[in-house]
């Protein structure tokens, strides 16, 4: 069971000890994300991420990279919706000076002019590179037609424009509001203790944090109204997104929405990959996937196809939406599902790195711990018959949402859905 460490200025620690194991992760966690950004500063989230990695006072950018390679330590970075996150992976005898190196990129980035114009021109590439990628295009789709002129619907990576823009200034007025003690939590797991963890923290990181608490609020339950987005490319594959409005992050029905998305899409005995793929040899990628926040979410189906085949392939998802509300789901397929959840929490549970990340969204948001034993608990407690009707409330047409991104196509996908 993980340790959590609660500080005065108000950070959190997590720490997972493992004393098998010879490696580490480590996260620091920052509540902001894409979601926070109000429209003229969206994208700063991610700017401010990969700026990180540009310079301290002591380290240049080469420096900083030679260190952590000498290490053999694993360094990276990532923004979300709701979440940055800034991370390593290391052996034992590296924890010290990775956490010392990863925090000064927290808290000792110089941001140079040089790095910045440099750093514009790698991001503007990554946007262009997402213009490339339909997945990638439905991902950001799929989410504006759910959320609309909600900051949920906003892109991570933002406008080329903002980009463009942004300078030092912004970046740490940016951080003096988000990267508080508050809205701030770091994630251990691996060969490390409570008290390594506590000694870490108070060497290298509980006295350079920003004083104060963040404003910052999470996005409030957002109203969704159907809505279908098109984009035409010309790509050779067509990618559909559908998106059901359900549960939030906190909500106790959690689990129930886990053995939903399994049984509809999660894997190869799901009934959209057997019946979209393997009997009818209609995509070759077809799986769901919930979305879950603060306070909204959504579960979601993603399929990539040739778009000759988008009206065959949109009513058999139809068909097997509506089997799976009218009908239920089997016993087989409960406890299929069942020994799935299990087994993918176990397996995570071996992984540092997975359970440094599992550990974070819940005390970052909702101030809990993550449990292995309470989670196996949770998917023992779940019924046949909630699995059911969590299906039946969640499942309605009057409010689905859809996405096409590829050729141009006549088919009218929410009339499908919904008619």
């Amino acid at each position: 069971m993980s340790k959590i460490l609660r500080y005065e200025s108000g950070l959190k620690v997590a720490v997972e000890n493992i004393p098998s194991l010879r490696s580490v992760s480590v996260g620091y966690w920052a509540g902001v994300g894409s979601s926070k950004e109000t429209p003229d500063i969206n994208g700063l989230s991610h700017f401010t991420e990969h700026m990180m990695f540009k310079g301290t006072s002591k380290y240049s950018p080469s420096e900083i990279a030679r260190r952590f390679d000498a290490m053999g330590t694993v360094s990276n970075a990532f923004t979300g919706k709701e979440m940055t996150c800034y991370y390593v992976k290391t052996i034992d005898e590296y924890l010290q000076p990775s956490f010392e190196l990863l925090s000064d990129l927290l808290f000792d980035s110089s941001f140079p002019d040089a790095e910045l114009d440099r750093e514009r021109k790698v991001i503007v590439e990554e946007i262009n590179m997402v213009e490339d990628a339909p997945e990638d295009i439905c991902y950001d789709m799929i989410s504006s037609a759910v959320y609309k002129d909600n900051k949920l619907g906003q892109t991570i990576l933002g406008p080329i424009d903002n980009v463009k823009r942004f300078g030092a200034k912004d970046i740490r007025r940016f951080m003096r509001e988000f990267y508080t003690p508050s809205n701030m939590v770091i994630t251990m797991a691996g060969c490390v203790t409570e008290k390594q963890a506590d000694e870490l923290v108070k060497k290298y990181c509980l006295n350079r944090l920003e004083k104060g608490t963040s404003c910052s609020q999470y996005e409030p339950r957002h109203k969704i109204e159907s809505d279908c987005i098109y984009k035409v490319k010309d790509f050779e594959q067509s990618n559909i997104a559908i998106a059901y409005p359900s549960i939030s992050l906190d909500d106790e029905r959690f689990m129930r929405q886990a053995f939903l998305s399994l049984i509809l899409g999660g894997g190869m005995s799901s009934r959209l990959f057997q019946s979209v793929r393997e009997q009818s040899g209609l995509a070759y990628s077809i799986y769901s996937m919930p979305t879950t926040y603060r306070n909204n979410g959504s579960l979601n189906i993603f399929v990539n196809i040739t778009p000759k085949n988008t009206k065959d392939v949109v009513k058999k998802i139809r068909a097997e939406v509506d089997r799976l509300v009218c009908d239920g789901i089997t016993d087989e397929e409960y406890e299929r599902a069942k020994i799935q959840l299990k087994t993918s929490c176990i397996f995570g549970f071996e992984n540092p790195q997975s359970i440094m990340t599992s550990l974070a969204k819940p005390l970052l948001m909702l101030d809990k711990d993550y449990n292995l034993d309470s989670k196996i608990a949770e998917i023992e407690a779940v019924t046949k018959k909630q699995v059911n009707d969590f299906a039946k409330e969640i499942l309605k047409t009057d409010k689905v949402c859809a996405a096409y991104v590829g050729k141009h196509t006549d088919v009218d996908i929410l009339n499908i859905l919904k008619n």
